[in-house]
């Protein structure tokens, strides 16, 4: 069972709970706890590049997707409830489960994490919301927000719960696409839940602060120190904040392309913006392919698009035109 201590975890710490009653979601244990794609093997619902797109390439997936409750027949619609994994805040509900979104009827929580700063809970697909769920309603670990599903179009016998648990990239992202507000799911990047449902579990709470910190730098690329003010991620995530001075930042992501550090440098020769100053083939392997040929690909200049983009600087046809 997960550890339920009472009183304040540390700072920079979060209790954590399974938003479903499958009560196993550490990775420990897959059959009948993660849903497959339709191929019969559970880890197509874990997280990473578990799934392959119809040319044989890597499909990165955000999050876990988890099962109804066995036994379960797959001609019936699941009742599982679908709860608030920690407390925290409602900010977006889309009731909309026909649109854009491959989330279908989909919830966002955020949960303040002092020393830390706010990270985010996503629930998708749910059938149906709680008659008594509202943006801007403060709910508590375990409260009711709706009841497992399968939409927008995935098949009844494939319903699960997709969750997530990430960090906001940009509160201007709306710049770029108005789609969910900053709640559309490329504003949102998460990392592996299964992680923090077992640091739940050997601690009673998770290190938030640590476990991001923790995370294997994948690759490094250098921005002017002039873009500093452009970081929203930045005023929300203090411990981001540069060290040291000069005339360039080196900004280090994770292969999920979460900003892990930033250090402000002076380079020793001409260092276009967005320059790729290292990677690691392994841990790009591992994510989304953000660099190939030693170069940054097309979303890798995505991410910094939308990691940059704020009012006066708001990118033309997906791009910023001064990334080189």
């Amino acid at each position: 069972m997960y550890a339920t201590p009472t009183g304040t975890p540390p700072a920079g710490c979060l209790r954590i709970a399974p938003p479903t009653g499958q009560r196993v979601l550490d990775g420990s244990v897959l059959e009948g706890v993660f849903m497959d794609t339709g191929t019969g093997n559970p880890r197509s619902g874990m997280f990473g590049n578990v799934r392959r797109y119809a040319d044989g390439s890597p499909r990165f997936h955000e999050g876990i997707d988890i099962a109804p409750l066995q036994p379960w027949r797959r001609n019936t619609a699941p009742t599982d409830t679908v709860r608030a994994a920690a407390d925290g805040l409602i900010v977006y509900l889309n009731r909309c489960d026909r649109n854009e979104s491959l989330y279908g009827n989909y919830a966002v929580l955020t949960h303040d994490v002092p020393d830390f700063g706010p990270v985010y809970t996503l629930y998708a697909h749910l059938n149906r919301f709680d008659t008594a769920v509202r943006a801007g309603q403060t709910v508590r670990a375990g409260q009711p927000l709706g009841v497992l599903g399968h939409t927008p179009d995935i098949p009844l016998g494939r319903s699960h719960l997709h969750f997530e648990f990430g960090i906001m990239l940009n509160r201007f992202y709306p710049l770029i696409d108005p789609q969910h507000g900053v709640w559309n799911g490329a504003n949102l990047l998460g990392i592996d839940p299964c992680l923090v449902f077992a640091e739940q579990r050997r601690k009673g709470y998770v290190d938030v602060a640590a476990l991001f910190r923790s995370l294997p730098p994948a690759m490094t690329v250098a921005l002017p120190a002039t873009v500093l003010n452009r970081l929203d991620i930045l005023k929300r995530h203090p411990r981001l904040r540069p060290v040291g001075t000069g005339s360039h930042l080196a900004v280090t992501f994770s292969c999920e392309g979460i900003p892990t550090a930033v250090r402000a440098f002076t380079p020793d020769r001409p260092t276009p913006f967005g320059a790729l100053l290292s990677h690691d083939p392994a841990e790009i392997r591992r994510g989304r392919p953000f660099v190939a040929g030693g170069r940054l690909t097309e979303r890798g200049r995505t991410l910094l698009v939308n990691l940059l983009a704020a009012p006066g600087h708001i990118p033309e046809d997906g791009a910023l035109s001064e990334i080189a």
